[in-house]
């Protein structure tokens, strides 16, 4: 217990993720609803909803959701506490989905199908800002988690508009302090408009 607390005295206060607020800005999204997978203590929701978002925003961890609760008060978050696993996605209905740190913490074949729930989940004209983790990551003997080439995670993107797919490779410090060499992967995409039909 005293690890999880340590944890959230640490990432309690800390900023959003600058994958997303160096992109939020660029997509031309105003309004509509956000969807948070693995919201943490709330750092991307709070910013998402200071942006005018409604946001929903689930984590497992009652600690940390009790934390994002606090950091969201006030505001425009439904802090959800459940797996986002079982969570079911109403189709065409998030204007944005993020997903910062979570989707390495579902094994591979769970995670695909996520992916593809949240694919269906997001609106035509809206985006997705997300990150995996490569197979050179410190952690990548671990059989409870993914890990993604650059082609494989590229892949799930065909038909979406994809503006930038990050690799990151390199020693950097984690929540905790303590240093690992990550292999990180994140795409930005919007999802393209339907094609109108004949008139």
């Amino acid at each position: 217990m005293e690890g999880a607390v340590d944890f959230l005295a640490k990432t309690r206060q800390k900023p959003p993720a600058r994958m997303l607020t160096d992109w939020f800005p660029r997509l031309d999204i105003h309004g509509g609803v956000a969807l948070d997978l693995g919201c943490g203590a709330g750092a991307e929701a709070e910013y998402l909803a200071k942006q005018g978002m409604m946001v929903d925003a689930i984590d497992k961890s009652a600690t940390v959701v009790k934390a994002a609760k606090e950091r969201c008060q006030g505001l425009t978050v439904d802090v959800i506490q459940g797996d986002f696993l079982e969570f079911e996605l109403r189709p065409d209905y998030y204007t944005l989905a993020v997903a910062i740190n979570s989707l390495p913490f579902v094994m591979k074949e769970d995670c695909v199908a996520l992916l593809k729930s949240v694919q269906a989940a997001v609106r035509p004209g809206g985006a997705v800002i997300l990150g995996v983790f490569g197979p050179e990551h410190a952690w990548a003997s671990r059989e409870d988690m993914s890990f993604w080439t650059l082609d494989e995670f590229r892949a799930l993107w065909s038909g979406w508009d994809v503006l930038a797919m990050n690799e990151f490779k390199g020693v950097s410090p984690l929540a905790s302090g303590s240093e690992v060499f990550q292999h990180r992967i994140q795409v930005i995409a919007k999802k393209t408009l339907l094609e109108a039909g004949p008139s």
